[in-house]
């Protein structure tokens, strides 16, 4: 008896070794040495080296985890989850002779809203100045998230990828994942990447950390302006790990989604061919730039020689498509989906400055919410966020960007062409939304320097408005996750008139 009690436990506990194992469905984490192809970003071959050294010398941590086994008890359950909200739950996948699915669940939400009007709501580079690490946090032995360099990392991140410090720790893990999947898309490295997580991936609070997660993601990285108009989609699945004591291993995976042939002849991805285009029209700017100035004198010259380069494009914005490339960086330096060069509506403008900003090595970030005359009259909108010598500015290039429709039949007709023939006086109107801080934007009048006064009489081009950024109450509504982590800011030094000396 004794001795057939000893054969239990034995096999019990190979029963537990054995779950310990990597399942051979899955594909096993390799440390992250693909090679970068030629035709993406500079920077992001330099995010890549700085992603290979971090986790060059661990393994993933499929080597401490498996699947529930495929032969148990039931417990195997796969949740499928794209970025926009969108998700389906499978349990047990089966398919039929044609392919399709024959078991599967879905529950489906609106995908992530995005503006329209002279406003529009969207949210996100990658600086080929300023390599920063980037990619998977640390792995322990157990699956955790190590903690070592953990302050160093965020000190090397809080300069050019805001939202990544602000998240939690699991939704990096996320983000991480999802950054190196995009990173690697086309180039036939791997495609998936596996995290351990404690969340359980079936909950709303899964479901929220993943927004925010993709929500940084796209918004730290305006050159993923193909992935934030769902050209291609992430897919999450999740298994439950008994082993390690209840974790989750959460599979994610990228793929196309638009339906149509995404590579070329030579089996390079367009989505990744126009990030080269957007790359080079950024080197065409940033050549411009006199970088002997401070931050604050390039922020400007950055400020003006993209809304001297885009134009808000209205067709654009009565559009139904809210995947309009006009939307992105990519549509304001390049052109739309439409082919139009430099067309984009506000969050295109605020992408592009954003990206332009962190090639030039400088911190910038995109917020959205609401902006019009009043509150009463708003529509959505994105805007950006500036960090000079430790003070955070708010700077709305769409509304810079200044466009007069005037008829010879209006009254004062004379006098509105005369203003905008004033250089000095086109100069500081198209500069009024530049540099201020959160409550002048919250409320903005207007003051007396900004009405133009002549012997012909005087004439005033701007009128009060109000820049409203959403909330934490308005997150699930407007599946934005982030814009509520934006600092409030309160800077007054750099503003047009002290970097131009016209106070």
């Amino acid at each position: 008896m004794k001795k057939l009690i000893r054969v239990f436990i034995a096999v019990f506990c190979l029963f537990f070794v054995l779950l310990a194992i990597p399942g051979s469905h899955l594909r096993a984490i390799s440390p992250y040495t693909q090679k970068i192809p030629e035709y993406m970003s500079r920077a992001t071959l330099r995010l890549a080296e700085s992603i290979d050294s971090l986790m060059g010398s661990r393994t993933g941590p499929d080597s401490h985890e498996t699947a529930s086994s495929a032969q148990g008890s039931g417990r195997e359950k796969a949740k499928t989850q794209d970025a926009s909200g969108q998700d389906s739950v499978k349990e047990e996948k089966e398919q039929d002779s044609s392919g399709q699915d024959s078991l599967k669940k879905e529950k489906e939400q609106d995908p992530a809203p995005s503006g329209s009007g002279r406003s529009g709501d969207r949210g996100t580079q990658t600086p080929a100045q300023t390599p920063a690490k980037a990619g998977a946090e640390t792995v322990s032995e157990d699956g955790g998230q190590g903690k070592d360099g953990k302050e160093e990392k965020e000190t090397e991140f809080k300069e050019l990828y805001y939202y990544y410090t602000k998240i939690s720790d699991e939704e990096r893990l996320l983000y991480d994942a999802m950054l190196l999947l995009a990173m690697n898309y086309g180039s036939g490295g791997k495609d998936s990447e596996t995290r351990l997580l404690e969340t359980n991936p079936a909950s709303d609070a899964f479901a929220e950390s993943y927004t925010r997660a993709y929500n940084a993601l796209i918004r730290d990285h305006p050159e993923l302006f193909w992935i934030a108009q769902e050209k291609a989609q992430f897919e999450c699945r999740y298994y439950l790990l008994p082993s390690l004591g209840g974790q989750y291993r959460v599979i994610l995976s990228l793929s196309d989604a638009s339906g149509q042939e995404t590579f070329n002849e030579d089996g390079v991805s367009i989505y990744l061919q126009q990030q080269a285009l957007l790359e080079k029209a950024a080197d065409a700017l940033l050549e411009q730039v006199d970088f002997t100035q401070s931050d604050a004198g390039i922020a400007l010259q950055l400020h003006d020689l993209l809304i001297d380069t885009a134009w808000y494009n209205s067709d654009a914005a009565l559009s139904a498509s809210v995947y309009d490339y006009a939307h992105t960086a990519y549509g304001a330096l390049v052109e739309d989906s439409s082919g139009n060069a430099g067309a984009a509506l506000c969050d295109g403008y605020a992408m592009a400055y954003e990206y332009l900003m962190q090639r030039a090595g400088l911190s910038c970030i995109v917020v959205s919410g609401y902006a019009g005359p009043t509150e009463a009259d708003t529509e959505k909108h994105a805007w950006n966020l500036v960090e000079l010598d430790g003070e955070w500015y708010e700077v709305d290039a769409t509304w810079d960007d200044l466009d007069f429709l005037l008829s010879p039949s209006e009254d004062g007709y004379e006098l509105v062409l005369e203003a905008l023939s004033d250089e000095d006086y086109m100069s500081r109107i198209r500069h009024y939304m530049f540099n201020r801080t959160t409550e002048e934007m919250r409320s903005f009048t207007p003051g007396d320097e900004f009405t133009y006064v002549s012997d012909n009489g005087w004439v005033a081009l701007l009128q009060p408005s109000v820049h409203i950024r959403s909330t934490a109450d308005e997150s699930e509504e407007n599946r934005d996750y982030v814009t509520p982590l934006a600092p409030t800011a309160e800077g007054t030094w750099y503003t047009w008139e002290m970097l131009t000396g016209r106070e």
